[in-house]
């Protein structure tokens, strides 16, 4: 019985967790009404189609790399002087007391209130 419940479960499961799109639905109908051979090769244009996709994303990323490692010097100049603004603003800001009232003398109250307060 529970080997049973285990199998339909995962079975559920994986039904589940492999979403069907449009270009799955698509690949899905032309195997149903024009062979398997016809849904191999629309699974291939898929495929070939998403190899297009990654290595159009992928030389992007090659090509923002490249920019941004031509202008490092700008960048770690630019950003350690907003870096020195930033540490320079907080040194000279007045300083913000926050003040923490407990309403119970117990070992039991610290302890949650500073457990609470610190999870925040």
């Amino acid at each position: 019985m529970a080997l049973n419940l285990f199998v339909k479960g995962l079975a559920i499961g994986l039904a589940i967790a492999a979403p069907v799109g449009a270009i799955g639905v698509l690949c899905i109908s032309r195997t149903l009404r024009q062979g398997y051979l016809a849904g191999f090769v629309s699974g291939l244009g898929a495929a070939t189609a998403d190899g297009i996709y990654g290595c159009i994303a992928g030389f992007g990323l090659t090509f923002i790399a490249d920019f941004l490692r031509d202008r490092l010097v700008w960048l770690h100049l630019i950003g350690g002087l907003f870096l020195c603004y930033l540490g320079l603003k907080t040194f000279l800001s007045r300083p913000h007391y926050l003040t923490i009232f407990s309403t119970s003398n117990s070992l039991i109250g610290a302890y949650l209130s500073t457990f609470f307060f610190d999870n925040n």
